[in-house]
C-alpha cells in the first residue's frame, strides 16, 4: 500500500512538517485533523493525537489491516485486480473494455472537477481550506494520469489479445492444409 491510498480514504487532509494531518476515522467526531500520517523506513506511520485511537483502530476504520501499512506487504486481490489485471485469454476484451470505461469515469469525473475548480474566487477561502483545495485538485491530476495507464494497459492488452488470436487462426489454417 502507498502513502498516497491511505491519504485518499482519509478526510481534511493537509501537509504538516514531515507528514500529513487528517482527521481520524477511529473516532468522530474528529473537528480538527488530529491523525498524524508519516512514511517510515518500513512502512506508514499513523498516529492519533487526540484519542490516542491505535493504529489498529485506525486501519480496521479504513477497512485495512495494519499489514498493509507496511511497504513490503503482499498486494490484495483487489488491488490486483484494479492494478494489475491477469485474465484468461478468453476474456481480455471485457478486461480491455473494463479499464477503458474505468479511465473514461475518471478522467469525466477529472474534468468536471477541474471545470468547477477554475470557477472559484480564493480571496475569500481560508488557507487551510485553499491547502485542502489544492490536495484535491492534485488528486484529480493523479486520476488522470492513473486513467492514461488503464487506457495503455487496455490497449495492450488489447493489442496481444488479437495478436494471440490471429497465431491461433494461423495454427489451425496451417494444420488443416
Amino acid at each position: 500500500m502507498t502513502i498516497n491510498e491511505i491519504l485518499s480514504q482519509l478526510d481534511a487532509v493537509r501537509r504538516s512538517g514531515h507528514g500529513w494531518l487528517a482527521r481520524c476515522p477511529a473516532h468522530s467526531p474528529d473537528q480538527h485533523p488530529s491523525l498524524s500520517v508519516a512514511e517510515g523506513d518500513k512502512g506508514i506511520l499513523l498516529r492519533c493525537w487526540s484519542r490516542g485511537c491505535t493504529p489498529n483502530e485506525i486501519v480496521h476504520a479504513l477497512g485495512r489491516t495494519l499489514s498493509d501499512l507496511f511497504y513490503d506487504a503482499p498486494i490484495s486481490s483487489h488491488q490486483q485486480a484494479i492494478h494489475f489485471p491477469n485474465p484468461r485469454s478468453s476474456d481480455w476484451r471485457r478486461t480491455s473494455s473494463d479499464q477503458l470505461h474505468r479511465a473514461e469515469a475518471l478522467r469525466d469525473r477529472a474534468d468536471r472537477t477541474l471545470l468547477v475548480a477554475t470557477g472559484v474566487d480564493l480571496l475569500p477561502i481560508s488557507h487551510e481550506d485553499t491547502d485542502l483545495m489544492m490536495d484535491a485538485i492534485a488528486e484529480i491530476y493523479a486520476d488522470r494520469d492513473l486513467a492514461e495507464q488503464l487506457e495503455r494497459a487496455a490497449f495492450q492488452l488489447r493489442d496481444q489479445g488479437i495478436k494471440k488470436e490471429k497465431e491461433r487462426h494461423a495454427l489451425r489454417r496451417a494444420s488443416n492444409s
